[in-house]
């Protein structure tokens, strides 16, 4: 009994930084979430050949409530684009598809080095972006479909809410603002997260590997531990993201990226 009070503590802490991270950066707190329940599930001897799917699949479960709460309350400030949602997210589904069967093949090692590179890079590009203009889209938004299936490949197949390239490409690629990017990943991150949970469900389901207790490639006591701390810190990190100044936001962006990356690399 001990042991499992503890357990779920580790996850409502974990939950409680990732809700504040969410709604601060529009990324859904999965670059939290996997490496912390990567840990939490090698502390409790779980197969490490199926540990990072595990984490994988129990992130994006939490991911579809986290960025739901988000996109609600940057919803609240006008700060989410529908229309850009609109374009991307047909497109991003169908990379969660694809990410859902590679996710199954890739092993858990190339997972967490392929995760690290990944956020060092996005971390790096968002540090040399140019100041934001700090005024809001007025023309015609674009998306390219193929950086859209993109996202939602890579995003399904790092178990993160598509924030950490969806903030980005609306930046970088769409004009967005950093404020419009992060409401609108958000909105985005939350259907992303509701078609890659599904797919992990239904890959990981009967496979003998997986511990007692599971729901495919989903935990779900570490699910509902981090809902519940996500849900409870989701609004502060959305009050401080429209406090913040915009090009200070960003910066902070790329510096998160980088420490998270810079960990997985370094084991």
């Amino acid at each position: 009994m001990t042991h499992f009070l503890l357990q779920f503590v580790g996850y409502l802490a974990t939950g409680l930084v990732a809700g504040t991270i969410a709604g601060l950066f529009g990324i859904g707190g999965g670059i939290v979430i996997v490496p912390a329940l990567l840990f939490a599930f090698h502390l409790d001897g779980i197969n490490p050949v199926i540990s990072m799917q595990l984490a994988v699949g129990t992130s994006l479960s939490t991911i579809i409530f986290t960025n739901l709460f988000a996109a609600w309350n940057h919803q609240r400030r006008g700060a989410i684009h529908w229309e850009m949602v609109r374009r991307y997210t047909p497109w991003v589904l169908l990379g969660a598809w694809l990410g859902t069967k590679l996710a199954t093949i890739v092993d858990g090692e190339t997972l967490r080095t392929l995760f690290g590179l990944f956020e060092i890079s996005l971390g790096i590009r968002m540090l040399r972006t140019p100041p934001d203009n700090a005024t809001l889209l007025t023309k015609e938004p674009t998306a390219n479909p193929f950086v859209a299936m993109g996202i939602g490949t890579l995003s399904t197949l790092f178990g993160v809410g598509g924030g950490t390239m969806l903030v980005p490409a609306l930046t970088l690629l769409s004009g967005l603002t950093i404020y419009q990017a992060i409401g609108s990943a958000s909105a985005i991150g939350a259907m992303l997260a509701m078609a890659g949970t599904t797919g992990m469900i239904h890959a990981g389901w009967g496979n003998n590997a997986l511990p007692p207790g599971t729901l495919g490639f989903v935990v779900p006591l570490a699910a509902l531990g981090v809902i519940i701390g996500t849900l409870t810190t989701v609004p502060v990190g959305v009050r401080l993201a429209h406090k913040t100044e915009s090009n200070l936001l960003r910066r902070g962006f790329g510096v998160l990226l980088l420490l998270v990356g810079i960990k997985f690399l370094w084991r």
